[in-house]
């Protein structure tokens, strides 16, 4: 995966996202993204057209997106890394309020074989 594409900040939220409302069985379409980030749906449309062109979802014909295997592997990995560092995060600043954004920084930031690391050392 990253010898591909590096995954931004904005990817991998949208990644993680998409994750759970497909765990949850949730649809998910532009609007709901659109309302779910409080973003224009012109916003979400252009990640979406990203994530599409690098092969981690595809939309049928009513528009409804789907995680790819790609997609859903990359999610499952991102969210795995996402625990572990949040957690240490949280024991480390425990009243810091930007947490979310500074881990999805950090996962943007650091390598995946690094991160991978960080999870098996857990």
């Amino acid at each position: 995966m990253e010898n591909n594409e590096k995954l931004t900040t904005s990817n991998i939220r949208y990644l993680l996202t998409m994750k759970a409302f497909s765990d949850a069985n949730k649809p998910i379409r532009n609007a709901y993204l659109a309302a779910h980030f409080n973003y224009k749906k012109s916003s979400i449309h252009t990640m979406l057209k990203h994530l599409i062109a690098i092969g981690m979802i595809t939309k049928d014909g009513n528009n409804m997106i789907y995680l790819t295997e790609k997609g859903a592997d990359t999610a499952i990995r991102y969210q795995t890394y996402y625990d572990t560092i949040d957690a240490m995060m949280q024991k480390c600043f425990p009243d810091f309020d930007e947490r979310e954004n500074a881990v999805l920084a950090l996962l943007a930031e650091i390598p995946e074989h690094s991160l991978q690391q960080i999870v098996q050392q857990k």
